[in-house]
């Protein structure tokens, strides 16, 4: 039989890094789109065009980056309080 621990304290320390994370991430993300949004107010063509679609790209893929990262730290944050549940019930049995 394996035997594995769960450390609930570091569990939700990482559920916090996670949204402190993904925080940040939004942020940055916003800032960029702001600047490149101003950068395009005046620049135009084929350059800045391109620039756009490169820039949408990049966005796109930010934006998957923070989806995935709110799915692990829901799933994270599922897995603290299934184990907190089964520690309850497993110390209830045990007077």
């Amino acid at each position: 039989m394996n035997r594995y621990r769960i450390e609930l304290e570091e569990l939700s320390a990482f559920v916090d890094r996670l949204e402190a994370f993904e925080q940040r991430a939004e942020s940055i993300a916003a800032d960029v789109d702001q600047q490149i949004a101003q950068l395009h107010e005046g620049w135009f063509g084929s350059a800045a065009e391109q620039h756009q679609a490169r820039h949408n790209e990049w966005m796109a893929a930010a934006e998957e980056m923070r989806e995935a990262v709110a799915e692990l730290r829901a799933a994270a944050k599922t897995a603290h309080r299934n184990y907190t549940e089964v520690i309850a019930i497993n110390t209830a049995m045990w007077p």
